[in-house]
């Protein structure tokens, strides 16, 4: 197995993870070397996966983003008072 069939084989396996699994890159880049054509195929397909994926997790984070902000603005104009700062668990009366 080349140094490319084990990278790919390790980032076909990250990105079938949920959420997926980015792969550090870092260590496998001194061992690369040129791409072999005969895997150029897979790489072009583990690229648009790992697009696919990208696009997914942004999607994700703005939905959150957005829910954070409508939030944060619903808790600065809903007024509480003394009462309803008061967990409901905590037994006032003991």
């Amino acid at each position: 197995m080349t140094a490319w069939s084990a990278l790919l084989d390790a980032i076909d396996e990250g990105l079938t993870s949920l959420p997926p699994v980015l792969v550090d890159l870092e260590h496998h880049r001194a061992n690369l070397g040129p791409l072999p054509a005969a895997l150029a195929g897979r790489a072009a397909t583990t690229l648009g996966r790992m697009a696919e994926a990208e696009t997914a997790l942004e999607h994700q984070r703005s939905e959150l983003a957005r829910e954070l902000a409508a939030l944060s603005a619903l808790k600065t104009t809903t007024p509480r008072s003394a009462a309803a700062s008061v967990p409901h668990f905590l037994d006032t009366k003991a």
